[in-house]
């Protein structure tokens, strides 16, 4: 047994000095000398019941040394300690343990009743959202029958845990479980959409509803529409609901007390516009124009115009409201462009408001618009006022600072994404291009030089002068993505109408490098990309002037936020290529289309500029070796292309072309398409 020492105890305590004079006495302090213990005579102090022996933690700094005391007398609680792992992690778990009753105590003093019931739903929740659970009707039957009884749903709605447990009821439920919810709903749908929890409740009745539950949600939304436009959460309902689920005359319903507070209660059908409000009563036109203009000026100083609603509103304003009244509004809305440019009416009022501002003001938009140039540009509606701006602006500087070197940086997700990135891109170095772009959106781009001072030809060739070295690079390093499909293909071809000298010779060079090699093959069907997977092949290159990490240097690693749909748009993209076969490039129809286009500029271009210039022809004749010659004259197609090269270079081209023929003379004539026949004949071989 280990001895221990008493605590000495001084004579304050005892009351009077030990020598018994009044003098005081000098305390000396005694270190308490501890003999070391051993492991198994530690073992021994819990047997008898002793005090653990703190060996097997280290001490704190602060901490007192503990003395063991005798058998059957009570052992003193471990002091708190602080600035220690031990003591913090005791302390945040005791706190995170009051926080935690005292919210479970708030919401029992809230509403016991509702507490109980939340607490049971939740349980039944946990079962439900599982993917793999069971018998869900039956899930859904019970936490109908516990929260329809007590008409809990509205109340429970706007709780973050409760609202999920809604609005998995609301999924997996019958129609008509769904019915008797939204009904309980619905008295209180403006409280819900415009809770930062709730809203989600509403959103999944029009993602899980029937029709006629559309129609009921619709409704309810017209009544409080004023309101509901101008909040946060509510917002983005009132723009699905207009945009998607709504009929023309419930959206007629919806503008209409926008126009004026008498159509707030009484809806009229007559009314589908601005114009039909003073048909009747022509003194009424002023009285709407300012009511319009006060809800646009509202929406634009909240920064809430992301809304498909107030774009057609904006669009009827900015052609029906006077110049006094129309300038107040663009001012407010030029540097919002990118965001009302998600519609058709929204895209329309933004040219309008690009249009109709000064300079200054035009610049100010350019620049609040530079971080959405990439997304403007492949939006189906956004593209438009891309192009309205690369076509009426005269400031080419500003415009490839703000606007064109976005694009080309990002020029191969946005062509890749799909036509209205290609329209962008051909508009920049071949615009007015018959074979990018539909004559009448021609004439609605031309529509536009109006409001341009600059003649169109000069800033046509500023604008190309400001984006071919950056092309020029780009298909260089990835000739392969220009030659991808038909589409692409025939992009490429307009692109290099307009480029001459060592440029064109360069990218002729590097394409012909792909047509003439054996192993090309793309797939039959041109596949638009999302700029996923382009972005993904950008990651795996090597990056440039990049220093690499010293070894004294810890790596930092960057989280990346996933969305949560990454899995199911890959998914369904194998799918789309497992679907779309890989075929040979020169035996695919779009692309022997565009060839054909791009070796026929080499005549084109020869009567323009000289014999001097750049031919495809050429680069294609020197590429190919015998081998590939020989297996290019059993081939119909790659026949033709032969025969066009022969056709459209010059006597010197025509000649090594011959030159590569004449050993094939009999392979040549021993073929039966017909591109051979002709190919032979033409060469007289």
């Amino acid at each position: 047994m280990i001895q221990t020492k008493k605590r000495s105890v001084s004579a304050s305590e005892n009351g009077a000095s030990v020598s018994g004079s009044d003098k005081p006495v000098k305390k000396v302090k005694k270190n308490v000398v501890s003999k070391p213990v051993d492991k198994p005579k530690a073992k021994t102090l819990k047997k008898d019941s002793v005090v653990k022996s703190s060996l097997s933690k280290p001490k704190g700094k602060f901490q007192k040394k503990t003395i063991a005391e005798k058998p059957g007398e009570k052992v003193e609680k471990k002091p708190f300690v602080a600035n220690t792992p031990e003591s913090k992690k005791e302390y945040w778990n005791g706190l995170k343990a009051k926080q935690k009753e005292l919210r479970q105590q708030r919401r029992q003093n809230k509403s016991k009743e509702l507490y109980e019931l939340s607490v049971s739903a939740k349980k039944i929740y946990e079962k439900l959202k599982r993917k793999t659970a069971e018998n869900k009707e039956e899930l859904v039957q019970k936490l109908h029958e516990l929260l329809g009884q007590q008409n809990a749903y509205a109340k429970i709605a706007t709780s973050h845990d409760t609202a999920r447990v809604i609005q998995c009821m609301i999924k997996n439920a019958s129609e008509e479980i769904r019915d008797q919810i939204a009904t309980s709903l619905m008295p209180t749908l403006v409280d819900l959409a415009t809770s930062k929890y709730g809203h989600h409740c509403v959103s999944s009745l029009f993602k899980n509803g029937s029709k006629q539950l559309w129609a009921r949600v619709v409704n309810a939304i017209i009544k409080d529409v004023l309101k509901l436009v101008n909040h946060t959460f509510s917002s983005a309902i009132v723009d699905t609901a207009y945009n998607e689920y709504a009929t023309n005359e419930q959206r007629s319903f919806m503008r209409q007390p926008f126009y004026s507070e008498l159509f707030k209660l009484d809806k009229d059908r007559t009314v589908q516009t601005m114009k039909d409000c003073w048909k009747s009563n022509t003194y009424m036109k002023t009285n709407v124009v300012s009511t319009v203009k006060a809800h646009l000026l509202q929406a634009a100083n909240k920064k809430l115009t992301d809304n498909s609603l107030l774009h057609a509103l904006l669009a009827e304003f900015l052609e029906e409201a006077g110049s006094t009244e129309r300038s107040e509004v663009i001012e407010l809305y030029l540097p919002l462009l990118a965001s009302i440019s998600s519609t058709r009416d929204g895209t329309g009022a933004a040219i309008y408001c690009f249009l109709h501002s000064v300079v200054k003001d035009r610049r100010a938009a350019l620049k609040a618009m530079k971080p959405y140039i990439e997304k403007l540009s492949i939006h189906e509606h956004g593209h438009r006022l891309i192009m309205c701006i690369l076509n009426c602006y005269d400031d080419t500087v500003t415009l490839g600072k703000q606007v064109i070197n976005p694009i080309m940086e990002q020029i191969e997700t946005i062509v890749g994404s799909g036509e209205w990135g290609r329209k962008v891109v051909g508009w920049i170095f071949s615009p007015e291009d018959k074979d990018l772009l539909h004559p009448s959106q021609i004439e609605l781009l031309n529509g536009y030089l109006e409001h341009s001072k600059k003649d169109k030809e000069i800033r046509r060739k500023e604008v190309l002068a400001a984006a071919k070295d950056s092309f020029c690079t780009k298909l260089e390093s990835n000739p392969t993505f220009w030659l991808r499909g038909g589409h692409t293909a025939l992009l490429t071809s307009a692109i290099l109408k307009n480029l001459q000298g060592e440029e064109l010779a360069r990218l002729h060079r590097a394409l012909a490098k792909v047509v003439c090699d054996p192993d090309w093959k793309v797939h039959e069907n041109e596949i638009n990309l999302d700029g996923s997977i382009l972005s993904l092949e950008a990651d795996k290159k090597p990056k440039e002037n990049v220093k690499p990490a010293t070894a004294g240097t810890e790596r930092k690693i960057k989280k990346i936020k996933k969305s949560p749909f990454e899995e199911e748009k890959a998914a369904s993209r194998e799918k789309q290529l497992a679907a779309n076969p890989l075929i040979n490039g020169t035996e695919h129809a779009g692309l022997h289309i565009a060839l054909k286009k791009m070796i026929k500029q080499d005549q084109e271009k020869r009567q323009l500029a000289g014999e001097d210039v750049s031919q495809f022809g050429l680069a294609i004749v020197e590429e190919l070796t015998v081998e590939q010659t020989s297996t290019w004259i059993t081939q119909n197609r790659t026949s033709f292309l032969l025969l066009l090269v022969f056709e459209n270079s010059t006597e010197e081209v025509q000649q090594m072309l011959r030159k590569k023929l004449v050993p094939l003379n009999q392979e040549l004539k021993a073929q039966k398409h017909t591109g051979a026949k002709l190919l032979a004949e033409k060469l007289k071989l």
